[in-house]
């Protein structure tokens, strides 16, 4: 069986808890060792979340599996851990149509999942709900915490759009300019426009985001939750 390795790790998780591309890689390779599985390559992603599947390695797989055309150039993809493809049942659903259609079947070794078995496929749906479940729960916190800071007038993270730092370095200052854009994309929103339209419709004014560049649906979304925070 022709494999494709996956390997993912966010800065941080490696920073924390030493969770190395180099240690997956190694862990997939005796794994398709033991299994006598032909392992083509192992594709990586570093320093980036699993939240989307906005990943390039990712990305470079699943355009691959979707143009194979009915050649049986790979058989399954490998992971180390679930939460290493993703922590979205959404994208779980999306990804689990694509390889379903493309017959290619997904293993993670250490929650022992192997889509290409019916029991596989149940117990896949079933970790994936938990690792959204507690992505949800470290979100909760996260927002939590940065709610305090902010209620204090304190910084937490990147500065909002909106604020500037005030002169002690920790303390938000509103910026009446950027408030005033911010009342703008709220009232678009809630007048039910799409971020897209709500981008084209600040773009066109010729406002600019608070790094001096265009505005994109990601942007102006970003800032709506950061300010709500």
């Amino acid at each position: 069986m022709k494999v494709i390795g996956y390997v993912r790790v966010s800065t941080e998780e490696q920073a924390l808890s030493g969770v190395s591309l180099d240690a997956q890689e190694q862990r997939i390779r005796a794994y398709c060792h033991a299994k006598d599985w032909t392992l083509t390559e192992v594709v990586r992603d570093e320093g980036l979340s699993a939240k989307n599947l906005k990943r390039p390695g990712l990305q470079c797989i699943l355009e691959r599996i979707s143009k194979r055309n009915g050649k049986r150039s790979l058989d399954s993809i490998v992971v180390v851990k679930l939460d290493r493809l993703t922590r979205s049942v959404g994208d779980l659903a999306y990804l689990n149509k694509l390889f379903e259609t493309n017959k290619v079947s997904f293993i993670s070794i250490q929650e022992s999942v192997d889509t290409s078995t019916a029991s596989g496929k149940l117990f896949h749906n079933i970790i994936a709900c938990l690792s959204e479940w507690e992505r949800g729960i470290i979100s909760e916190r996260t927002r939590d915490a940065l709610h305090h800071k902010r209620s204090k007038g304190q910084r937490a993270g990147e500065v909002p759009f909106g604020y500037q730092l005030s002169e002690d370095g920790k303390a938000l200052r509103p910026i009446q300019q950027e408030q005033e854009v911010l009342d703008t994309i709220r009232s678009l929103r809630n007048s039910s426009l799409s971020y897209w339209k709500i981008a084209d419709h600040l773009n066109g004014q010729g406002i600019i985001t608070k790094k001096g560049g265009k505005w994109y649906p990601e942007s102006v979304r970003s800032v709506l939750l950061h300010a709500s925070l």
